[in-house]
């Protein structure tokens, strides 16, 4: 069963009694749909992003799916639905097969090949790594660069073939190459799925159809780069200050 659209209805969420993170959150994202949350560091991007496989439940207010409140489904067949890259990759002290297969492990050799492919993974871990697929990475993943690590996550997630993918500043240790090639392969890869990008780094706003501008817990807008530049303040703001740290 396809799953539909994730809505946000007034979503009241707090780590502390005393400190709200989210604060009366509502949004929509539509099936198929790519939306990108952007926003100050601490504004609330991970912590939403978290509520979506209920690694948390909000304190207020509802998260559905296709009109279903996410505490009624079963957790296994929700989770089961996405696919999620963050900033920490957990890599084991394992062969590349067995680290990508990792989450899906009736997949056979030729799936873990072909999701290497589309992550575009595959070319350095046949040409770069000594015994390929069956190369140890190491304790953490740490015989391999922060992109490549990356790179392993992301055909970890794709293997699993979800139907909604997070990724929660998933670049945001590599260096540009990695970085272009990550977005080719999303691009190819989001398609018809519905994608989640929480961002700092304003060239991925390429692959999505909106942006959410997140502050202090509430959405402030939403809308396209365009109609942000002109109309949001905040947006500005912070396309500036990105604009300033890549030149």
């Amino acid at each position: 069963s396809r799953i539909g659209d994730l809505q946000f209805r007034d979503v009241h969420f707090r780590y502390t009694s005393d400190q709200p993170v989210l604060r009366g959150v509502n949004l929509r994202i539509r099936l198929g749909e790519t939306v990108a949350v952007v926003g100050p560091n601490g504004c609330g991007k991970s912590t939403l992003a978290n509520l979506i496989p209920r690694f948390y439940d909000p304190a207020e207010g509802s998260i559905c799916l296709d009109g279903i409140d996410l505490r009624e489904l079963r957790l296994r067949d929700l989770r089961g639905r996405i696919g999620m890259v963050t900033q920490q990759t957990l890599l084991f002290d394992d062969t590349i097969m067995n680290n990508i297969r990792y989450g899906s492990p009736s997949a056979s050799d030729l799936q873990v090949v072909e999701a290497a492919r589309q992550a575009r993974a595959d070319r350095f871990i046949e040409r770069q790594l000594e015994h390929g697929y069956q190369t140890v990475v190491g304790e953490r993943g740490g015989k391999l660069s922060g992109g490549q690590r990356q790179r392993i996550a992301l055909a970890r997630a794709i293997l699993r073939d979800p139907q909604l993918m997070i990724l929660d500043e998933a670049t945001s240790q590599i260096d540009m190459e990695s970085e272009q090639l990550i977005h080719q392969a999303l691009r190819s890869f989001l398609g018809s799925r519905t994608g989640i990008l929480i961002t700092h780094r304003f060239s991925a706003l390429e692959l999505v159809d909106r942006i959410v501008v997140m502050d202090a817990g509430v959405v402030q807008d939403t809308g396209s780069r365009d109609e942000l530049m002109q109309r949001c303040d905040l947006f500005r703001r912070l396309y500036q200050a990105t604009m300033r740290s890549t030149a």
